[in-house]
Parts: structure tokens; C-alpha cells; sequence
């Protein structure tokens, strides 16, 4: 039978690196080119209330990825600068303009001609001069010079308004010596190109906050402290959308400034009888970051988001395998290697690096984004000095993996103590070896272990009964395997006549919940057993989900099961060769560990895949599954048990008779 099973070029996958060449530079782009158009189309619209959902799973990077896909997005967009003026005739009422960063530069050269002009020492010539007219002279020096200042100003095009108000502020300044200080009486900034990522949502990071006067100074402007509206104007805010949650009345707040354009004095944490600024300009990008379930819980609370939206996008948890799609793989981990000071990837490194990075996608031809999973065991490596090959990589994995099973240790000594049951060796009726993988909340991995199914059959009307269901401890999903387990045995052994036996299927020592359908088959095969009274093998597990027609699907888990039952086998001693039965369905799915591969090789394990029930069947017991007149086969044996005389009523008139004693009651 070990000629049918799969060949060690199967059990993993393997990938073409012979045209791979990979440097350390950023990837994003290249692997998510989706998402990268879609942010592009959001840069390349105009700032009018531009809105974008992104909806990332949580174990991505995701800050990281929305700047790369931003990078460049500032080239579109013209540098703008914004400045405060005190208002000589309202000094608790400054007034904001919008200029650009040229205008900037011109205007804090302005100002520090100004200060040299506030600081020139007349005291000398003033004590060397006897007449008025020399007085005079030196004034109108001075009115000279602070024309020539503004005149500077008119000529970079600032507005007139502008130029009036920081005259008026010149001359107030002049008058009143004792406010010196120039910097007092204005701010000045330049919004960042770069996307803001906004980490603490709240009132004073987003909308500022007015500091307390400082006694000897009871005015200044620089007890101003800006928010990301303010410093990220004309640019792009990154929310994320557990924050926005968090503080539904705060978002409505932003979203009405988002919505107006215009970023209110009134919105300020501060006391609004000591400072109240004009109003100013927002030109603003806004970027909703988040998972599903936040994004979905976000459209709940503000559903006017579908509708302000211009882009919705979604940042991939994979990239599918192709030759350039590895290359950028490896590419983007030699440059966050290159972040963290770690040596390159060896050429020893890619496969098993690209293997383990399919794994975590539970499917061959695709590649885990997640890279703080793949750079984990590399660090470790690095860590511990182990070679930079698979040898390396597999024992780092399995430094990382011992650091967090002792769930899986406590399950290997139940069965090595025997204390959990479980047969491989030998043949039993109405016995079959499951797999099932164990998953639990918390630190841990994921792992696989076999689990015993047993059967009965006695005398009854047709019904099989789940003991895991009917005692609360399965889920929907398992009871409609049951279900379907029950509609494919009706179907092919009772079409004429009610089917004359029960059942019972129960997942022996199993005493938490368990859900799935993926012992579907297993629970199939159990039943054909005793049903048949033929032996099932018992060195074989099974996993697999069963269809009403008798055809074996796809599960979930494929590796851990396959891991977990040669793991136990081999805590229990056994040194004769064990085999599993999977889906053809997983056969894309298969990625198992150096260690099952050796014992693959030396013969001690084997996988077979199947499509059928039939096929399973012929594997478990030896015979084949056969039809209804074999008398030698599964079904002959079964359909020659369960026939009924034509003498006998059919299965309508059991169901008459059943209804009738139903309504005498």
C-alpha cells in the first residue's frame, strides 16, 4: 500500500530561485500594487474633503506599509506654510494666514530684519547730537528701513492685508519697548510633507492646546502648541479606526472641521477667554486605518463614511508565488533585516524562509505578508549563532516553538502515559484515528493530535446520534457534519425502505468543545465499519470532509494534523510505520516540517490523498468499497445486513405508521 502513497516532492513545496536576485530596498509597492493604485488615485485627487477607508488585518505592519505606499505622494502637492500675527488692536484675537513655504523664508527674514531694526542702539549718536534736526533724521532712517522690510514682503506677493497687519505690528512694537520680543507676537510653521500618523487620538493631538501665561510674560503666542490639524495642513492624517471608536464625539468633531474646510480656534483645549484666534484653512487628507471588524463596527457608528469616501482599499495579508513576486519578498526582508543591523538572507536561507512564510498561509502558492513571523526565527538565528541554512532556520523555529507549547507537552504526556487512549497498531471495529488540531486562546501555537472516534449500531429507525452534540459539546457546524454523514448512509442503503439501525458516534476523551467538519469522513468510515463489522486499520488516521454524495473535501489545519500524529506516535514509542489519509483537495497545502520529511523518507510515515469515500475505504480496511451486490465488499456486506424483505413495509409506510401513533398520543 505504501506504493500509493505521496512522493517526498509532494509533501513540500518547492520554489524556483535559479533567476533570484534580491537586494534591501522597500517592496511595498511591488506587493500590493492593488492597494498602491488605490492610494495613488487618492493622492491624485484634489484636497476637497478626500476621504480613504484602508482595511488591513492586525498582524501586518500596517503603519510602515501605508507610508511606503504614500512615499512620493508629496511630489504632488505644493508646500504650504502657515503664520499667526498678534493683532495690535485686539491682541487676544491673532489672525492666521495661509502662504507659501517661499513666502515663509521671506517672511522669517522679514522679521529678523525687523529685530535687528528694534535692537539698533541710537543711544551713542543721540549723546553726540545737539540738534532735533538730527533726531529727525535718524527717525525717518528708521521709517525708511521698515519700508524697505514691507516692500520685500509686497514683492514675494504676499497679500496686502498681510503686509498692513505686520505693519501695524512693526509699528507696535516700536512704540512699546518693553515688548521687545518679537517672538512673542507671532508663529510661524511649515506643514509636513510626510503623512501624519495620528497614535494618540485626542482633543489637544489633533486640535492643539493653549498653554497658561507665564507671569512675566502674560502675552505669547508660543504657548500655542499645535495639533496634527495644524502641522499636518495640506498634507495626509493616518487615523486608526479603534481609536476613532474609542471617542465617537471626537471624530464627529473632526469630521464636521473635515467636512467645512476650516480648522475652528473654538475647537482648542484651552481657555477661549485668553487667546481666540481667526479661523484657518484645512485642506486635509484623511486615511482610516483599521481591521475588519473595526472598519465594519466604523461604518455602524458613522455610516455618512460609505458616502464621504472617495477610496476604499484593503492591504493584502499575501502575495501569490511568481518569480518576481519572490524576488520582492526576499527583498522587502533584507531591508527590514538591514533596519534591524542583521546580515542579509543567505541564498542557504530562501527556501526554507519561503516555505515557512507558506505555511502561515496554509496554501503553497502563496507568501505570508506578516513579516514580524518570518523575522522572529531569523533574529533568533542571528541570536544564537546558528548557521545561516535550513538546519539553522528549523532549529531556531523550534527554540521559538518551545518557548510557548507546554499545552502541547501536557497533551504529549497524557498520551505517552497512556492517560489519553489512543490505538496504532492493529485492527478494531467501529475504531478510527482522527486528527484534530487544538487551538486556544493566548500564548501558543497551533497543534495537531490525534483523536479516537468510536461507533455503534444497534436496532432502531434510522438515527445516528451525535454524543459531542447532544451534550453541548459541539458546535453547529460539527452537528451538520453529522447530518450529512447520516443523509449520504440513507441515501445509499435506505432509498427504498427506512433504514432498520442506529447509531452512536462518539469523539472518545474529549472534554472541551470541538467544531468543524473535518472528521466528516473519519465519522463516515466509523460508522461503515460497524455497520460492516470489518476492522478498520488502525496505524491510519483520517481527515477529511465529507459531502452528501460521498466525495472527501478540503480541511483546514492540513500540517499540524499530519505533525501532531506522527509527534504522538512517536511519544508513544511506536517504531512500526503509521500513515494518514487526507484530502486530495490539501494536496496544495502541504508544507511539512524537516523532521516528518525524514521520517517520510525512512519509510515510518506515508500520506495518502483521496477523493472519494470509496477510495478512503479501500485504504482503512483493506477491501474495497465495492456496490450494493458485492457481497464481499463494505457496501455489499452493509446493504446485505440492512435489506428488507419486499414483504416488509417500505420506509412511507413506517413513516404513516409513525404519524398515526403520534396522533393517538
Amino acid at each position: 500500500m505504501t506504493d500509493l502513497a505521496l512522493s517526498i516532492k509532494k509533501l513540500r513545496p518547492s520554489f524556483d530561485l535559479s533567476n533570484i536576485e534580491p537586494c534591501a530596498e522597500l517592496q511595498w509597492s511591488n506587493l500590493m500594487p492593488v492597494a498602491k493604485a488605490s492610494f495613488d488615485y487618492f493622492l491624485a485627487t484634489n484636497f476637497d474633503k478626500s476621504l480613504m477607508i484602508c482595511q488591513s488585518p492586525s498582524f501586518l505592519e500596517e503603519q510602515a506599509i501605508i507610508k511606503s505606499l504614500l512615499n512620493n505622494g508629496d511630489a504632488r502637492r505644493a508646500a504650504k506654510a502657515y503664520v499667526m500675527l498678534a493683532n495690535p488692536e485686539q491682541l487676544n484675537r491673532p489672525l492666521s494666514f495661509e502662504i507659501s513655504a517661499q513666502q515663509l523664508t521671506a517672511f522669517n527674514q522679514a522679521i529678523d530684519a525687523f529685530e535687528e531694526l528694534l535692537n539698533q542702539d541710537f543711544s551713542a549718536e543721540l549723546l553726540a547730537t545737539e540738534f532735533a534736526e538730527d533726531m529727525q533724521f535718524l527717525e525717518e532712517n528708521n521709517k525708511q528701513s521698515l519700508s524697505s522690510i514691507l516692500q520685500k514682503l509686497v514683492d514675494e506677493s504676499f497679500e496686502t492685508a498681510f503686509v498692513q497687519i505686520l505693519e501695524r505690528l512693526f509699528r507696535f512694537l516700536q512704540e512699546n519697548p518693553e515688548n521687545v520680543n518679537c517672538n512673542a507676537y507671532y508663529k510661524a510653521w511649515e506643514t509636513n510633507h510626510a503623512a501624519v500618523f495620528c497614535t494618540d487620538f485626542n482633543r489637544v493631538s489633533l486640535f492643539g492646546q493653549l498653554l497658561a501665561p507665564h507671569p512675566n510674560y502674560p502675552y505669547d503666542l508660543n504657548n500655542i502648541n499645535f495639533g496634527h490639524l495644524h502641522t499636518s495642513n495640506n498634507s495626509v492624517l493616518v487615523l486608526n479606526a479603534e481609536d476613532v471608536l474609542a471617542d465617537p464625539k471626537l471624530w464627529f468633531e473632526l469630521k464636521a472641521s473635515f467636512k467645512e474646510q476650516t480648522l475652528a480656534w473654538s475647537k482648542v483645549d484651552a481657555d477661549k477667554t485668553y487667546l481666540q484666534a481667526s479661523d484657518l484653512p484645512l485642506h486635509i487628507k484623511l486615511i482610516i486605518s483599521g481591521n475588519a471588524i473595526a472598519v465594519s463596527d466604523l461604518y455602524e457608528l458613522d455610516p455618512e463614511l460609505s458616502k464621504l469616501s472617495i477610496a476604499e482599499t484593503e492591504l493584502l495579508s499575501e502575495v501569490s508565488v511568481n518569480a518576481d513576486s519572490v524576488n520582492w519578498y526576499l527583498s522587502q526582508l533584507n531591508y527590514e533585516l538591514k533596519q534591524l543591523d542583521l546580515p542579509q538572507l543567505s541564498h542557504e536561507l530562501y527556501q526554507p524562509v519561503l516555505s515557512f512564510a507558506a505555511k502561515l498561509c496554509e496554501h503553497n502558492a502563496l507568501l505570508s505578508l506578516g513579516l514580524n513571523q518570518i523575522l522572529k526565527p531569523l533574529k533568533r538565528l542571528n541570536h544564537l549563532g546558528l548557521a545561516h541554512n535550513e538546519t539553522g532556520f528549523e532549529q531556531a523555529l523550534l527554540t521559538l516553538g518551545n518557548n510557548i507549547n507546554s499545552q502541547q507537552r501536557f497533551s504529549d504526556l497524557s498520551y505517552r502515559d497512556g492517560q489519553t487512549h489512543i490505538s496504532l497498531s492493529g485492527t478494531q471495529v467501529g475504531q478510527i484515528n482522527g486528527l484534530s488540531v487544538i487551538d486556544f486562546n493566548g500564548l501558543g501555537l497551533s497543534f495537531g493530535e490525534p483523536i479516537r472516534i468510536t461507533a455503534n449500531v444497534f436496532q432502531g429507525d434510522g438515527d445516528f446520534t451525535d454524543v459531542e452534540r447532544k451534550s453541548e459539546l459541539a458546535g453547529n457546524i460539527h452537528a451538520k457534519s453529522m447530518m450529512i454523514i447520516q443523509g449520504f448512509l440513507t441515501q445509499l442503503f435506505a432509498k427504498e425502505h427506512h433504514f432498520p439501525y442506529s447509531g452512536n458516534v462518539v469523539f472518545e476523551q474529549s472534554y472541551h468543545e470541538i467544531d468543524g467538519d473535518s472528521a466528516s469522513l473519519a465519522g463516515a468510515l466509523v460508522l461503515l465499519s460497524a455497520l460492516s463489522e470489518l476492522p478498520i486499520f488502525q496505524h491510519i488516521a483520517v481527515t477529511g470532509s465529507l459531502d452528501q454524495q460521498g466525495n472527501v473535501l478540503a480541511v483546514g489545519g492540513i500540517n499540524e494534523k499530519l505533525e501532531g500524529f506522527y509527534r504522538v506516535a512517536k511519544t508513544k514509542g511506536v517504531d512500526t510505520p503509521v500513515a494518514a489519509i487526507i484530502p486530495s483537495a490539501n494536496l496544495g497545502q502541504l508544507n511539512l516540517s524537516k523532521d516528518l520529511l525524514d521520517a517520510c523518507t525512512d519509510g515510518l510515515f506515508s500520506v495518502f490523498t483521496v477523493e472519494t469515500i470509496e477510495q478512503a475505504a479501500k485504504l482503512v480496511f483493506g477491501v474495497p468499497a465495492g456496490d450494493l451486490y458485492e457481497p464481499d465488499s463494505v457496501y455489499g456486506k452493509i446493504f446485505k445486513r440492512v435489506n428488507i424483505d419486499d414483504g416488509e413495509p417500505s420506509l412511507l409506510a413506517c413513516l404513516i405508521k409513525r404519524i398515526t401513533r403520534l396522533f393517538k398520543l
